[in-house]
């Protein structure tokens, strides 16, 4: 994979501008593109299923305590609904509205048998009466380009379509029109939109389940 120095200079070659050296401190319009390269990949995160992107983590519960933090690259919203499992039996543990507990009792203990999203945190019902691990599924969250050697976490055969649609954003802030460039980006992102199925995730051994069987 390339290192954001080089995709933003890729990206000052194709308009005109002259390569840098750095990121660091950068000034117009070295700041501007890398901006818009950022745009350009969270643009593609979104519309991109990103198979890599997909982790795994996992929690040993305590007995007493029934929310529980999700991995440090996470947060709550990434974590896939019918993935949550219970290791030990190889159960799954499916998802329930915050308002379970009211409903079922507050006070309740045992072993873990639904789980619900509070804040930022994964929450079990009934609370925890013992030590129970579980394994659970989520969509990394990335971060921004922001040093010279930073990497994307699109494939690398992505890059020339991130490449297009920063170079679009970059020739209408320098009063170009864009036009062209933003056409091939657009027929490029279709080009992997039409690769990359959009649907639900293969089901992967193990734990990897679903909940009842269903996609």
């Amino acid at each position: 994979m390339s290192s954001a120095l080089r995709l933003i200079n890729e990206v000052l070659r194709r308009t005109g501008q002259l390569e840098v050296t750095t990121l660091a401190d950068a000034q117009t319009p070295v700041s501007q593109a890398l901006s818009f390269m950022n745009e350009t990949y969270w643009e593609m995160l979104h519309r991109l299923k990103v198979q890599r992107l997909l982790k795994t983590g996992t929690l040993a519960t305590t007995p007493g305590t029934f929310a529980y933090p999700v991995a440090g690259d996470a947060d709550i919203n990434s974590v896939v609904s019918d993935s949550v499992m219970d290791t030990d039996t190889q159960q799954s543990i499916p998802e329930a509205d915050y308002s379970y507990p009211i409903q079922q009792g507050l006070l309740a203990t045992g072993r873990p048998r639904v789980f619900y999203r509070f804040g930022n945190q994964l929450c079990l019902h009934p609370t925890p009466d013992g030590i129970y691990h579980l394994a659970y599924h989520y969509w990394r969250q990335p971060v921004d380009l922001q040093a010279d050697d930073d990497q994307t976490l699109l494939p690398p055969d992505w890059e020339k379509v991130l490449v297009l649609g920063t170079q679009s954003r970059l020739e209408k802030f320098l009063g170009e029109s864009g036009t062209e460039s933003y056409l091939l980006f657009r027929d490029g992102l279709d080009r992997l939109r039409r690769r990359s199925p959009m649907k639900p995730a293969p089901r992967m051994k193990g734990f990897y389940r679903g909940y009842g069987g269903h996609c």
